[in-house]
């Protein structure tokens, strides 16, 4: 931590306080009206590293049967438990997105899930973040808070629920994952 000093003057006039009224108070001889006492103040300032992140792994549901109705989900958690609440995985793999996190060890950060794409015949509600060791939190809204260590993995999981007219073939989405220092 950098430390900057100034002073802060302030000016009193030579009635505040005199030898008479306090003998152990001294007072040098001034030539001025004025009386001149500084007051050292501190000014602290911080240096971080930037925050960096870098998508390792994109998030999978795997394959799904077209006919998922309106409400049905299927849910892809941090710790890669998946949750289907009508049987509609058909194959393939699950796993939720995975990204290396840099950020000066120790500081406070945000990280936020945003800018939410969902591919056709479905929406991505409720993301779930697992930043390093932390507790799996929701990290969509207004994010959340959790302190940066040198690199960490950070996991996110989301639910997929269906709008019951996917069709057939790849439907694709995305969304922003942000970092950034409180």
């Amino acid at each position: 931590m950098a430390s900057l000093k100034a002073a802060v003057w302030v000016l009193f006039a030579p009635a505040v306080a005199t030898a008479q009224d306090n003998p152990d108070f001294f007072l040098p001889d001034l030539d001025s009206d004025l009386l001149l006492m500084a007051e050292l103040v501190e000014a602290t300032v911080t240096f971080v590293d930037p925050t960096g992140i870098g998508a390792l792994n994109d998030l999978h549901f795997g394959s799904l049967d077209r006919n998922l109705s309106d409400q049905e989900s299927v849910t892809v958690a941090p710790d890669s438990t998946v949750t289907d609440s009508a049987n509609r995985v058909v194959g393939g793999s699950q796993a939720p997105a995975s990204l290396n996190v840099t950020a000066t060890p120790g500081q406070a950060i945000t990280i936020l899930v945003d800018a939410v794409d969902s591919g056709a015949g479905y929406s991505l509600a409720d993301f779930r973040c697992k930043y390093d060791v932390g507790s799996d939190t929701a990290c969509d809204g207004p994010g959340y808070s959790e302190i940066s260590v040198a690199s960490g993995t950070l996991l996110v999981g989301v639910t997929l629920v269906g709008q019951g007219n996917a069709v057939a073939g790849a439907a694709d989405g995305s969304f922003d994952v942000t970092i950034s220092y409180q």
